[in-house]
């Protein structure tokens, strides 16, 4: 079994996790980001709409988003549309995005680890001082003066160490990343209603070209509806403006899960 030493551990090489290990590499500390998948995104699990000041403060280059313009609003009876002089919001391309920040990490002293489980959360007096992880059949020791659980929804390390437990209230989404026939690039649209979701809201987020994402996120546990198979009637159905994108051809399907109980932990404690 390995051991290495570093001023801080990263687990999950997402955006918070990334963006994390970039600023403290940059500013000189020795950093490990791990992350449990074959590559940095392997999966995506989120829209990836931001804002584009947003973007720009953390360096994401242009040709990481498609602009947003013009906000499109739909329920079962009306429809809103705002528009601005300039985009303002931005969809991601999610993957190009979330590598280009792993890379800006690796690029400035950060090691990466890739295909990397952490299996357990080692502690001395109380505190974390680093974790253990399973690579390829290895076992790996990582200690470390600071670790930040960036494991998304599972908050591994946190609930490893009995500090969180499982989510309560959150939202599940599902979508497709579609080729569709008609399409405005700077548009997106957002449906509400029951016929969209129970508990929720449905979108079209257009990533330029003929490229979009329509998908489905419904609250849990205020409805047991399953979003994908929602989706799926939608797209079917060709219901509100989905129709008016004629000829939908799906590329890649995501799902993901996100907190919806606010700020209701507690997101520092010694080490963490």
């Amino acid at each position: 079994m390995s051991e290495r030493e570093y001023d801080l551990v990263v687990v999950g090489a997402g955006p918070a996790g990334s963006s994390a290990a970039y600023a403290a590499a940059k500013n000189g500390i020795k950093v490990a980001l791990l992350e449990k998948e074959e590559n940095v995104a392997q999966t995506v699990r989120t829209s990836g709409v931001t804002w584009i000041d947003y973007a720009k403060e953390f360096g994401i280059p242009e040709d990481c988003y498609n602009p947003i313009r013009t906000y499109n609003f739909c329920s079962p009876n009306n429809t809103i549309s705002i528009s601005d002089d300039k985009p303002k919001a931005a969809v991601l391309d999610v993957r190009k995005t979330y590598r280009f920040l792993a890379d800006q990490a690796k690029k400035n002293g950060a090691e990466i680890f890739v295909n990397t489980n952490v299996t357990e959360v080692i502690t001395e007096n109380g505190k974390i001082v680093g974790v253990k992880a399973s690579s390829l059949n290895n076992e790996m020791i990582f200690r470390a003066k600071m670790v930040i659980d960036a494991s998304g929804f599972q908050s591994v390390v946190s609930k490893s160490l009995g500090l969180v437990k499982q989510w309560k209230r959150f939202g599940v989404g599902a979508e497709y990343e579609a080729e569709v026939e008609n399409v405005n690039s700077d548009t997106w649209w957002l449906m509400v209603g029951q016929m969209y979701s129970p508990a929720g809201y449905a979108w079209i987020f257009p990533l330029g070209k003929n490229l979009v994402r329509i998908g489905v996120g419904i609250g849990k546990p205020e409805s047991e509806v399953d979003p994908t198979e929602r989706l799926d009637e939608l797209i079917e159905k060709g219901t509100g403006p989905i129709k008016d994108l004629g000829k939908i051809t799906k590329k890649e399907f995501h799902y993901g899960l996100i907190p919806n109980e606010g700020l209701s932990r507690k997101t520092v404690y010694d080490n963490l």
